[in-house]
């Protein structure tokens, strides 16, 4: 985990057999649905920001750009696009949370250190989320297509056993990567419509909260996205 920097006051928080539950920016994210989930349960749990992921090894900084902000005095200061990590304790379940952009490059890399902060805190088990683009409807109820290779958590959450084989991104190889770390693991997609694929889906959000937490025996934190949907 050497490219892990953990935060301040992170040495004393305490974790109860957490789950992990990742998403990421970019190609695994139509419609903002994963990274708008993963930002909700981080807003809504008061969740402690535990760590982050260096950028510098992992980032096509001409593709995923740094912003400049100024303070209250005008001072400037560079605010780079890391990967974020909360820990959380939920009405059920302890949580670790996971969101940055894709990486561009060094990905198997870039899970381990994943991998070690997973193995950390002891999880039992980790679910990616990611969206993709389908020929649905908007006007109706979001399908999600829940996979996994471990025949535990196929038969206990009620999942498909993977089957897809083709081009993949960071969510694919993570998913992979925690596997073979002996972590059970889980895959949640959304799917968003084709000719909305430039509009937030707050219902495909919706939908990934509703089944991520129903998995881990926690209230779903959809109260704010349903008034979206509603608007």
């Amino acid at each position: 985990m050497e490219h892990v920097r953990w935060l301040a006051g992170t040495d004393q928080i305490t974790l109860t057999n957490p789950v992990v539950v990742a998403a990421f920016t970019g190609w695994n994210d139509a419609g903002d649905a994963a990274s708008t989930a993963i930002r909700t349960m981080v807003e809504t749990s008061g969740a402690t920001a535990l760590a982050e992921i260096d950028p510098e090894p992992f980032t096509d900084f001409a593709t995923v750009r740094p912003h400049v902000r100024l303070d209250a005095d005008r001072n400037r200061s560079i605010v780079w696009p890391t990967t974020g990590v909360w820990a959380a304790s939920l009405p059920g379940s302890d949580v670790i949370l996971i969101l940055g952009p894709e990486p561009a490059l060094r990905w198997r890399s870039f899970c381990e250190q994943i991998t070690g902060i997973a193995h950390r805190f002891d999880a039992p088990m980790a679910f990616t989320l990611g969206a993709l683009l389908a020929d649905v409807p908007h006007t109706r109820r979001t399908q999600i297509i829940g996979t996994a290779t471990d025949s535990a958590l196929v038969e206990r959450f009620d999942l498909e056993r993977s089957r897809y084989e083709g081009p993949t991104g960071i969510v694919g190889v993570l998913h992979d990567a925690l596997s073979k770390s002996g972590l059970p693991t889980a895959s949640l997609w959304a799917a968003v419509p084709g000719y909305a694929a430039q509009l937030p889906s707050p219902r495909a959000a919706f939908a990934l909260l509703d089944r991520v937490c129903s998995m881990m025996g926690t209230p779903a934190p959809v109260a704010g996205i349903a008034a979206q949907i509603a608007d």
